[in-house]
């Protein structure tokens, strides 16, 4: 999916690049870096679908609520 790669320049803190360095293997700060945004965007995602989640059950919570009651009190009886 992101095979092909565009030369870019970045700046990040120094402390940053020293948890980079950290990291067992070695692997490339490109290749960190990238992994990063990655999961990053893919977060974003989430949180955006999760919010829109949300707002639909917000939308509905009175419908909802009714029927969820309707149903608590036919198992009652």
């Amino acid at each position: 999916m992101y095979a092909r790669k565009k030369k870019t320049s970045i700046s990040v803190s120094p402390q940053l690049l020293k948890l980079i360095d950290t990291l067992p293997h070695k692997p490339p700060r490109s290749t960190v870096i990238e992994e990063a945004l990655i999961l990053y965007f893919k977060d974003r995602k989430k949180l955006s679908r999760e919010k829109s989640d949300l707002e639909i059950l917000n939308a509905n919570s009175d419908h909802l609520n009714v029927e969820a009651l309707e149903i608590l009190q036919f198992q009652a009886s």
